[in-house]
C-alpha cells in the first residue's frame, strides 16, 4: 500500500511540475508596426481557428512542421505577427513540444542561425522567435527590437538562447 501511494504521490509531484506548452503563451506583448494575423482560408484549410494556436492534432502538425519532425512533435504553439499593410513583414513565435530530448536535440543540430530568428529552449521545447519587420523608421521598433523582446520575454519564462552552427553554405567571398 505504501508503494502504491508513493508511486501516485510521484506522479501527482511531476504532473503539477510539468510544463505545459500553454506556459509559453504570448501575453500582452506588442510588436511595433505590427499586428497579429488575421485567420485566412489557408490557415483555415490546414485547422487553424483561432490566432494564437496550439494543436496536438498530428495532421495539423504534419501541415505546419517540417515532414522529417512532425511525429517527434507533442504540440505546437503559434502567433503570427504581420503588418496588414504589407505582406513581407512578418513576426512572432513558434513553439514546438517533443516528445523526448533526443529528438530536440537532432533537430538542433539541423537548424542553422540567422539573423531574422532566435531559438530558445527549455526542458522538452523549441521556442522559435523571428521578425521580418524591414522598417527602419527613426523612433520605431526594429526587427532587432522585436527579436530584443521577444527574447527577454521568453528568458523571463525560464527558456534559454541557443547558439545554433553558422550556415556556411551562403557565405561567399569577395575578391
Amino acid at each position: 500500500m505504501k508503494k502504491i501511494l508513493l508511486i501516485i504521490g510521484f506522479v501527482c509531484f511531476q504532473s503539477f511540475f510539468a510544463q505545459n506548452i500553454m506556459d509559453f503563451d504570448l501575453k500582452n506583448v506588442e510588436l511595433q508596426g505590427m499586428q497579429p494575423v488575421k485567420l485566412n482560408k489557408e490557415m483555415k484549410d490546414i485547422g487553424i481557428t483561432q490566432i494564437p494556436f496550439v494543436t496536438d492534432n498530428p495532421d495539423i502538425i504534419s501541415k505546419i512542421a517540417d515532414k522529417d519532425i512532425a511525429s517527434k512533435i507533442k504540440k505546437i504553439y503559434g502567433f503570427p505577427y504581420d503588418n496588414p499593410k504589407d505582406e513581407l513583414h512578418d513576426g512572432g513565435v513558434f513553439v514546438y513540444q517533443f516528445n523526448n530530448k533526443k529528438d530536440l536535440d537532432n533537430y538542433l543540430a539541423k537548424n542553422f542561425e540567422q539573423s531574422n530568428y532566435r531559438v530558445l529552449v527549455k526542458d522538452l521545447f523549441y521556442i522559435r522567435i523571428w521578425s521580418d519587420y524591414g522598417y527602419n523608421i527613426k523612433g520605431k521598433e526594429t526587427s532587432d527590437d522585436h527579436l530584443n523582446k521577444l527574447e527577454k520575454y521568453y528568458t523571463k519564462l525560464g527558456a534559454k538562447r541557443i547558439q545554433l552552427k553558422e550556415d556556411k553554405s551562403i557565405i561567399t567571398v569577395v575578391q
